[in-house]
C-alpha cells in the first residue's frame, strides 16, 4: 500500500478512510479506477474520502424475563452504518503477501485469470496496480450481536432445605450477523505507526483478534 489509508481532513470525522475509487476490472484484466483529476493517470490527486470507521448509530438492548424457578437474560448489541478497510482480505486475495499465492475460495474463482466473464479481481500476470486502499476493499461492517445469553434455575430452600441454589449458564458472543466479510466487524483498530493515535486508523482491519465466544457455567447459594 503506497498511500496512507486514512486521512485527517476538516469537515470529516476521525476515521475516515481515504483512496481510490475502484470502478471494477478492464477487458484485458487489469484494475480500474476513477481519474478524478482527469489528467489522463491514476495518481495521488485521485484519491478521496472512500468511507468512515465511525457507526451513523450504535444500540444496546437488555432484557429479563422470569417464570417460576426460571430466569433468561440477554443482551443485544449492534452498530449501523460503518464501514471497514478489509486489509486481511485484500492481503489473501491479491497473492501480495509474502506467501505470495491467493488464500480465499472466491479470489481463486473469480479470479480474471481463471474466469474473465465473471471477474471480481485482478489478474495475478497482468493486473496492473492494485491499491489497497480502494474501495474494493472497503466493506460495510453493521452489524447485530447477541453479546450474552444467561439461562438459569433456582432451587427454593424450601426443597434443598438448607440455601437457596441458583445453577446457570450463560454465554458470550453467541452469534453476530453482519455482511462484513472479516472475522470480526468489531476488531481492534490497527497502526503501524507508534507516533499516530489509535483512533486514526480505526477500522482498519489487519488481522486483530476476534472476540471470543465463551461459556460460564454458575452456581450460586443464599444461606
Amino acid at each position: 500500500m503506497a498511500d496512507e489509508a486514512t486521512i485527517v481532513m476538516p469537515g470529516y470525522s476521525i476515521g475516515s478512510f481515504y483512496g481510490y475509487i475502484w470502478e471494477g476490472i478492464s477487458e484485458d484484466g487489469k484494475n480500474v479506477y476513477a481519474d478524478l483529476n482527469e489528467n489522463g493517470s491514476i495518481d495521488a490527486g485521485d484519491r478521496t474520502i472512500i468511507g468512515n470507521a465511525n457507526p451513523n448509530f450504535t444500540f444496546g438492548w437488555n432484557n429479563t424475563v422470569n417464570y417460576k424457578n426460571w430466569d433468561l437474560s440477554m443482551f443485544l448489541t449492534g452498530a449501523f452504518g460503518m464501514d471497514r478497510l478489509n486489509l486481511v482480505r485484500y492481503a489473501m486475495s491479491t497473492s501480495i503477501s509474502d506467501a505470495s499465492f491467493i488464500n480465499t475460495k472466491e479470489a481463486y474463482e473469480y479470479n480474471w485469470d481463471v474466469n474473465p466473464e465473471n471477474a471480481k479481481f485482478a489478474s495475478l500476470l497482468n493486473g496492473g496496480t492494485n491499491y489497497a486502499n480502494s474501495t474494493q476493499w472497503v466493506e460495510n461492517a453493521s452489524y447485530v450481536r447477541l453479546a450474552n445469553l444467561s439461562l438459569g434455575y433456582t432451587f427454593p430452600k424450601s426443597k434443598t432445605k438448607f440455601a437457596d441454589i441458583r445453577l446457570s449458564v450463560s454465554c458470550q458472543n453467541l452469534f453476530t450477523i453482519t455482511k462484513y466479510k472479516g472475522m470480526d466487524p468489531t476488531a481492534s483498530a490497527f497502526t503501524d505507526d507508534s507516533s499516530k493515535s489509535v483512533d486514526v486508523s480505526s477500522g482498519v482491519d489487519i488481522g486483530g483478534y476476534p472476540t471470543p465466544r465463551t461459556f460460564t457455567f454458575g452456581i450460586k447459594m443464599n444461606f
